[in-house]
């Protein structure tokens, strides 16, 4: 068999194409493709003292879900949530796992909520840059739920009053997001923006 063997010509300029055009891909200048983020609508929505339920599944098909502290938007469009890793043990190991997430942001006094899901979380350790958000999260989920008869010592003991070191994040690019606001509109999709 003529020009079937590894050194044939053939199989040389076949090596030589596809070298060539890796190159081309590695050097293109070409913008990477923009993240989805949210419309600014949803954006706010945050810091409007929502409550945070984190949800993953293991390799295994396990769910597990946890209570989070705060939510934002970082810069890049990511997603970024704080939670406090004791009570968060199962979550954080099935996102290490599978990289999987689900979360919903809900406002206690209007029920207005947000469902997203991410297929790229990653869990990371609690900056010192993150803890102003997480006390302006703090106060506003306080002023979301303080019509309801609970105190700032209730949420700082059971929720809040978390040390640094016993902080994670969990960051993730929105692949799917819906509203879940009770209502006729529950689970319409939210349109992502480029």
């Amino acid at each position: 068999m003529v020009g079937c063997g590894p050194g044939s010509a053939s199989a040389r300029g076949r090596s030589a194409t596809l070298i060539v055009n890796m190159a081309r891909s590695i050097s293109s200048t070409e913008p990477e493709p923009a993240v989805p983020t949210l419309p600014p609508e949803w954006s706010d929505h945050f810091a409007a003292g929502v409550s945070i339920r984190l949800g993953s599944c293991s390799a295994a098909g396990r769910p597990g879900i946890c209570r989070a502290l705060a939510g934002d938007i970082e810069p890049d469009s990511r997603v970024l949530v704080i939670v406090a890793a004791q009570t968060a043990t199962e979550v954080l190991q099935a996102i290490g796992d599978t990289g999987q997430v689900s979360a919903v942001f809900a406002q206690p006094q209007s029920n207005r909520s947000l469902h997203l899901k991410g297929r790229d979380a990653q869990v990371g350790r609690f900056e010192p840059a993150y803890e102003a958000m997480l006390r302006e999260r703090s106060d506003a989920f306080f002023r979301q739920v303080a019509p309801f008869g609970f105190t700032r010592e209730q949420l700082m003991l059971t929720w809040f009053g978390v040390p640094a070191d016993g902080l994670r994040t969990v960051r993730f690019n929105i692949a799917g997001a819906w509203d879940q606001t009770p209502g006729p509109g529950a689970g319409s999709v939210v349109a992502l923006q480029p």
